[in-house]
């Protein structure tokens, strides 16, 4: 039996976890590689999914090291995705499932590998940026994972083993390895996906499941 999860900072990632932007991200995703490197759209979206989690600019140089044509991709889906980010809808219930961690005394943080400036301006045209105790972005230096949790940890003075980060990415997972807790949510990976990279804890659903799985230190 799965214990529940005690915890002081729930950490959310965005695309995908928060946001139900990544039909749109891989649609875009997908269209640069078969545009700028000539491949398949079958081989495109394995390579997409295959790295999905980290900035569009690493899954790029991954998949393509060396190619002449990786910034001229990286470029075109940033300006892509600059321009419709904000059209991208939040799920049903992310907005009541943060209020919900925030009555629990939980301190609530966004952790994304969208810039940070477009981060915030998205949570700011809804209204709902106070619900969130700090946001962050990615910019070169400074990635999901071991920077945004270090800084957490830093800034505002929370221990690594009070944090539970959330996400719907195998890259999610292996990025909160040697730091935090982490959930999974099923969606682009289903459970079994989650267990093959070495995940044995909780996945959920939908966002508003995580409310039954935590517990506030």
């Amino acid at each position: 039996m799965v214990e529940k999860i005690a915890c002081k900072a729930v950490i959310f990632d965005f695309d995908g976890t928060l946001a139900d932007s990544m039909p749109f991200l891989e649609s875009i995703g997908v269209e640069m590689m078969i545009k700028y490197f000539g491949v398949s759209k079958e081989d495109a979206t394995h390579r997409y999914r295959s790295t999905t989690g980290l900035p569009y600019e690493h899954q790029v140089k991954m998949n393509f090291p060396g190619h002449p044509n990786c910034e001229k991709a990286i470029e075109e889906f940033e300006k892509l995705k600059i321009d419709t980010i904000f059209d991208q809808q939040l799920f049903d219930d992310t907005i009541d499932t943060v209020k919900k961690l925030n009555d629990m005394g939980m301190d609530v943080f966004v952790s994304s590998s969208t810039f940070q400036t477009t981060i915030e301006e998205y949570f700011r045209r809804l209204g709902i940026l106070n619900l969130f105790r700090g946001i962050l972005g990615y910019r070169p230096g400074f990635e999901k994972g071991a920077d945004h949790f270090n800084h957490i940890n830093i800034e505002y003075e929370i221990q690594f083993n009070d944090m539970l980060f959330v996400g719907d990415s195998l890259k999610d997972y292996e990025r909160s390895q040697g730091f935090c807790k982490f959930i999974g949510i099923l969606g682009m990976f289903t459970s079994d996906d989650f267990q093959s990279r070495g995940h044995e804890g909780i996945v959920i659903h939908t966002l508003s499941d995580i409310i039954s799985w935590i517990v506030r230190v």
